[in-house]
């Protein structure tokens, strides 16, 4: 039976969702290889006849130099020079969701490059992905006792913002969320609360 995988880039502060019956769980961090997470994700895919969903939690990031995206999963980073990747879970996995700041981003670069780092990652897996064009917020609630802290598991709740569903050609299906708020017109008469000077 095809299972759920989370993936978690410990970087991003919180305690990783629980598994369960339907739902995998992974950590890696700054010195997990990349190839090693591929690699357990076919593997857990051979295994359960598929991954239905691929759930990647993780930070997006700004390159200054080379003035572009891409986001802080394992050592490598998934980024255009990663990406290629992806290709080994072609076939296996279902749906993608880039829980990530930014991944689909289409103005911090001069070529909106978070949204074609998706639209790759979507042809190079024949998967189809879910990114957010904007900032995500998330819960993680810490309770403290005499003795020992605890934390909740990462709470991602709605999307903010926009958010896009590419299809495994890459091209964008859908999008919801937040349309960007529409400018006011001009006031027709002349606005109290103002004064002509002349």
């Amino acid at each position: 039976m095809p299972i759920n995988l989370i993936a978690h880039d410990t970087r991003l502060e919180g305690r990783t969702p629980s598994r369960s019956r339907d739902t995998l769980t992974i950590e890696v961090n700054e010195s997990t290889p990349l190839e090693g997470f591929f690699d357990y994700a076919v593997e857990t895919a051979l295994g359960h006849i598929g991954i239905l969903r691929l759930s990647i939690m993780a930070h997006g990031l700004y390159v200054r130099d080379l003035d572009t995206t891409a986001i802080q999963f394992c050592a490598e980073l998934i980024s255009y020079q990663t990406v290629h990747n992806f290709a080994r879970l072609r076939g296996l996995v279902d749906h993608i969701v880039l829980y990530v700041c930014h991944a689909a981003e289409t103005h911090m670069t001069r070529r909106g490059e978070g949204d074609e780092l998706c639209r790759q990652i979507a042809i190079a897996a024949n998967a189809e992905v879910t990114a957010a064009r904007e900032r995500q917020e998330y819960t993680a609630v810490e309770t403290c006792s005499f003795i020992d802290c605890e934390s909740s598991p990462i709470e991602f709740g709605n999307w903010e913002g926009q958010v896009v569903r590419y299809g495994r050609d890459g091209r964008v299906i859908a999008e919801f969320g937040d349309a960007p708020a529409v400018a006011e017109p001009a006031p027709t008469r002349p606005d109290p609360r103002f004064t002509m000077r002349r």
